[in-house]
């Protein structure tokens, strides 16, 4: 049974309040900046708290398609980011982004303060660091990262890695729109 008609069948049997989970949350005013805090941050910008995302269009996209989704330049050239789900889209609980790199292509180590991080590999094999242990992740692995935990990856194997990577608390995937943008707006 598809989601939009059973999340309804569920509200009439179980009551609203029991399906909060199924709901976006409400959207929270940004807090004001101070007008007389003027000097910056003293952590480097990988561990800074995530940009504000990007103001949601002003409806949900139910269907992003990967040709329309932007697509960046990371990683030094090794890498590339195809940010499909985020608050642009609609999505503001969370985010979902194709994560493509080389190999030898290396993400350095960074904190995302607010935001949990989740990685399903699709292909490839990488080593990775979170909170000082190393693991060896590959082909059909799950990642859990959790807010606030320092991690690395270097991707270890002759193949390309790709991952599904997705941010429980939206944000940090904003990071990768510094990047060139290899793919036009639109799709065209």
């Amino acid at each position: 049974m598809r989601s939009r008609f059973l999340i309804p069948l569920l509200a009439a049997g179980l009551g609203t309040a029991a399906l909060s989970w199924a709901r976006e949350p409400e959207p929270q005013a940004a807090p004001a900046k101070s007008a007389t805090s003027t000097a910056p941050s003293a952590k480097p910008a990988a561990q800074q708290a995530p940009a504000t995302p990007a103001p949601s269009t002003g409806s949900v996209r139910y269907r992003v398609p990967s040709a329309e989704a932007p697509r960046y330049i990371i990683a030094g050239g090794k890498g590339r980011a195809t940010l499909l789900l985020n608050p642009s889209t609609g999505a503001t609980a969370a985010s979902m982004t194709l994560l493509e790199l080389q190999s030898g292509g290396e993400v350095p180590e960074h904190v995302h303060d607010s935001s949990a991080e989740i990685l399903y590999i699709q292909e490839g094999a990488a080593e990775m660091t979170v909170s000082g242990e190393k693991v060896r992740v590959g082909k059909g692995d799950a990642v859990y990262i959790p807010a606030g935990a320092k991690h690395s990856a270097r991707v270890v194997s002759a193949e390309s890695f790709k991952a599904v990577q997705v941010y429980a608390g939206p944000g940090p995937e904003l990071r990768f729109t510094h990047g060139t943008r290899e793919n036009p707006p639109n799709g065209r």
